[in-house]
């Protein structure tokens, strides 16, 4: 559960968010300190969320990426082909 929480964090404040209004329309006699209540909770949520969205998005540009490794074997590999090309005889 802890999981599909971490993945799915956002999307369930979302949801969540979403379903206030819901609520205050379908049962108007709910105080307005309930609601203040909501509210600040789903705002606390949500910075909650984005810390944690921004700690995955900081953690995944500071990871070195199986592709770079590929692209620096490539480019070596480049080099070594054109440094074996013969060259072309300008007097020719």
């Amino acid at each position: 559960m802890n999981e599909f929480i971490s993945k799915h964090g956002v999307r369930l404040l979302a949801v969540v968010a979403a379903l206030v209004p819901l609520l205050v329309t379908s049962l108007p006699g709910i105080p307005w300190e309930a609601l203040a209540a909501v509210v600040a909770a789903l705002l606390g949520a949500g910075e909650v969320a984005q810390r944690h969205e921004d700690s995955k998005t900081s953690t995944a540009l500071h990871t070195t990426a199986p592709w770079d490794a590929a692209a620096a074997a490539q480019a070596e590999l480049t080099e070594l082909e054109l440094s074996k090309r013969p060259t072309a005889d300008p007097t020719a």
